[in-house]
């Protein structure tokens, strides 16, 4: 053991390190982290360095934790820290990001007197561990299949329900004999015939509880199990709790993983923002919008001799019809970036005596290039070009978060339809995983001049959405990308991260696709949905949701689940329907499942805590081959995309959409056919030439107008960021200036000196 001292502000820290510490700091959160460490190859900072950057440089634990800490104990051959502070808190909230950003695990106790204690204690007695363990493991055979069959003890709390302990007082009361495990499954899979053998064949996996006399079985259907479960328990003694088969891991994750990256957080550390001829500590901060289309959007931000891509929702050139791609707009750009600086500079030319070719030279890049790409997020109409920008510039940085470049390689790329799932075979999209630099919400990214950098912070809108902060001197400009203020189910909206970022903005560039309309309250949006689901439900009609696959789509399973499971847990509610989702859907939630630790929102601590809601037997997953569940009653189903354009959806809006009991809305943004013509009032649907159908559903987008349910922030979500952040001026992006004139003058009104529409390929000074 050998003791230092860390100086950090006007106090001096103790710094004890040891070999290893006693088993009272391996907790449970530990040996989770220490197998993620292991997994992901996450390296392990040398203490000294850790000790210096946590302390100097880390931005997301406060200064007032920092000065709380009075000795720190490390150490490093089992990875672990503890802080003696009495204001851990903040370094709790971040335990998953200091063990990635570090590769330690951040434990925390009062005192040191405490920590003395803990060390010296010897539990008297030993106490029999209540954490759930394996018995035993073998396979049962039914038919050609094999069920893993596992005893336990210590039963979960998960299967400890209401219904649970109904049934248990069922069979005390009763009197009913508890049947050897072995004679239940010979009889329950040979002889039931209350259970049908497509439920049997879909089972996975059984785990009992002798003791407590529950069975769990792991199945694809239950429908009927369900149904039968009185009679079940009577028959057998046991309980039966059904529940879902796990969604499991991304492969495409997995391989992701695999390859290695170019860069790394430090990269721009290196990298000045002013050419190495000019001494001026000015650095100029300019913006340039290439495209702003409603379904393309692209800037690129100057910062200095840097040119950075504010996404890349550029459109490739059509020589079929002869239409020009946006990437000439990028080249123009670049060939003519120092007349436009000169041109925006002729009205400081004017009142100075610097000549034009001195101005030019000291703040124009001498070779303009794209720098690095940052991708907000992963729809289309912000990730566009990314492919072709990268075969342009294929050693360019891209600035993503880990989820972002999932969806987007989930979507763009052919690994869904490769036969070898363990690797990317694609050599473009492998280039672009190589060039990523992973970032998330509170990292930094600092530039060699003291002062600049790029911070990033959650975006809602959609998994693996972020913001973007850069930071030139005591210029601050704020990229929203597309962003959601309000929390939407499962997912955090913005409002629990804006005080993070430091204030005023000088520059908020801003999402502004809804910012004339007024949506309302999202849970009273929610709520009015959810209404007319359970009214068809009572009746057994089906209902259709069409939805973004990586967003909104989750959203609403999650939330409908939720709120049946509830009606069935405490109103005992028999007609909880089951809910479909189609396959494209369920790879974005194994995505989620795989990176649960990067998610904002309650859905990340309950895939850790392992009550899984995606597990749930109320989840139903349909492809192509699959759609037999059309023919029944009573389902939700939710599929991609809203507008009904391609794909899966159109062969179910078909059979759905033929029934004028059933029930259909189109949620998010609308702008392609036959979605548009329905939400007009079209009574029929035409999909080609050659393949219409009557339309005769109910569809709540007509019959209710005011419900709408969208993942781009609203007029009212809108002011809550501008109060906030308190810019000084702000500039939309992402919808028409003139459905924007309106807002300009509200936002005018909240006390914003200069609010401004963009202006396309017309480059703008700054500062």
């Amino acid at each position: 053991m050998s003791k230092e001292e860390f100086n950090f502000s006007d106090k001096k820290i103790l710094i004890e390190k040891r070999e290893d510490v006693g088993s009272s700091y391996k907790i449970n959160a530990y040996k989770t982290k220490l197998k993620l460490m292991q997994e992901q190859k996450i390296p392990q900072k040398d203490i000294n360095d850790l000790l210096t950057h946590f302390f100097n440089k880390n931005n997301y634990i406060s200064n007032k934790t920092k000065n709380s800490i009075s000795k720190i104990i490390c150490a490093q051959k089992v990875k672990i820290l503890i802080l003696i502070t009495h204001s851990g808190r903040d370094i709790l909230v971040n335990r998953d990001k200091l063990v990635r950003d570090y590769g330690w695990f951040f434990f925390i106790s009062k005192t040191e007197k405490d920590s003395k204690q803990s060390e010296k204690k010897k539990p008297k007695k030993k106490v029999e561990s209540k954490a759930e363990i394996t018995i035993s493991r073998e396979e049962y055979q039914f038919e050609d299949l094999l069920v893993l069959l596992k005893q336990k003890e210590h039963m979960r709390s998960l299967y400890n329900t209401k219904e649970y302990n109904q049934y248990l007082k069922l069979i005390k009361s009763t009197e009913i004999p508890q049947m050897p495990i072995k004679d239940v499954l010979d009889d329950f899979f040979l002889k039931n015939k209350l259970v049908p053998i497509e439920e049997k064949k879909g089972i996975r996996k059984i785990i009992y509880y002798q003791k407590k006399k529950v069975i769990v079985i792991k199945c694809l259907i239950g429908d009927e199990m369900y149904e039968n479960l009185e009679n079940l328990v009577k028959k057998y003694g046991w309980y039966f709790y059904i529940t879902g088969v796990p969604v499991g891991k991304s492969e495409l994750c997995i391989a992701i993983d695999k390859i290695e990256k170019r860069f790394d957080t430090e990269y721009f550390s290196n990298i000045s923002l002013v050419e190495e001829s000019n001494d001026s500590k000015d650095i100029r901060v300019t913006i340039y919008p290439i495209v702003l289309k409603p379904n393309h959007n692209c800037h690129i931000l100057g910062l200095g001799k840097l040119n950075i891509l504010l996404d890349c929702g550029l459109s490739e050139k059509d020589e079929e019809n002869e239409i020009e791609g946006d990437f000439r707009h990028v080249e123009e750009y670049l060939q003519n970036l120092p007349n436009k600086i000169m041109d925006q500079e002729k009205v400081k030319i004017d009142s100075s005596e610097k000549e034009p070719n001195e101005i030019t030279q000291n703040y124009a890049p001498s070779n303009p290039k794209i720098d690095a790409i940052f991708i907000s997020h992963s729809h289309f109409d912000h990730v566009s070009g990314l492919r072709e920008l990268v075969k342009l510039y294929p050693d360019i940085p891209i600035l993503s978060s880990r989820i972002t470049l999932d969806l987007y390689l989930l979507r763009d790329s052919s690994f869904l339809k490769q036969e070898n799932d363990e690797e990317i075979e694609q050599e473009e999209y492998k280039n672009i995983v190589r060039n990523i630099i992973y970032v998330e919400n509170g990292d930094k990214l600092e530039f060699k001049e003291k002062g600049c950098f790029l911070s990033f912070f959650h975006a809602g809108h959609m998994p693996g959405a972020l913001m973007m902060l850069a930071k030139v001197n005591d210029f601050r400009l704020l990229y929203t990308g597309d962003y959601t203020y309000h929390d939407i189910t499962p997912f955090a909206g913005t409002r629990r991260f804006l005080e993070q970022i430091s204030r005023p903005i000088d520059y908020l560039l801003i999402d502004g696709t809804s910012a004339q309309e007024e949506f309302g309250d999202i849970s009273d949006q929610f709520h009015s949905l959810i209404l007319f689901l359970e009214q068809k439900a009572e009746y057994g009609d089906n209902s259709l949701i069409g939805a973004d696959p990586s967003s909104l789509a989750i959203s609403f399973m999650l939330t409908f689940w939720r709120y049946f499971r509830k009606l069935q847990i405490r109103q005992d509610y028999k007609k909880r329907p089951n809910i479909y989702v189609d396959m494209m859907v369920r790879k974005n939630i194994q995505v989620i499942n795989h990176r649960y630790e990067y998610i904002y929102g309650p859905i990340s601590r309950l895939i850790r805590d392992k009550a899984n809601p995606f597990n749930s037997i109320k989840f139903r997953w349909f492809d192509q081959n699959s759609l037999d569940f059309l023919r029944k009653k009573n389902n939700i189903i939710i599929s991609h995309p809203p507008d009904l354009s391609y794909g899966l959806i159109r062969n179910i809006i078909n059979r759905v959409g033929r029934n004028p009991h059933n029930f259909i809305f189109l949620a998010g943004s609308i702008h392609e056919s036959p979605g548009l013509e329905l939400i007009e009032g079209a009574g029929e649907i035409e999909f080609s030439e050659t393949w219409k159908m009557p339309f005769r559903a109910f569809l709540l987008n007509t019959f209710a107008p005011h419900i709408k349910i969208k993942l781009h922030a609203d007029k009212n979500q809108l002011r809550e960021m501008i109060k906030i952040l308190e810019p000084k001026e702000v500039c939309f992006f992402h919808q028409s200036p003139k459905k924007l004139i309106d807002v300009v003058e509200y936002v005018k009104e909240l006390g914003v000196e200069k609010v401004s529409l963009p202006k396309k390929r017309m480059l703008t000074i700054l500062n």
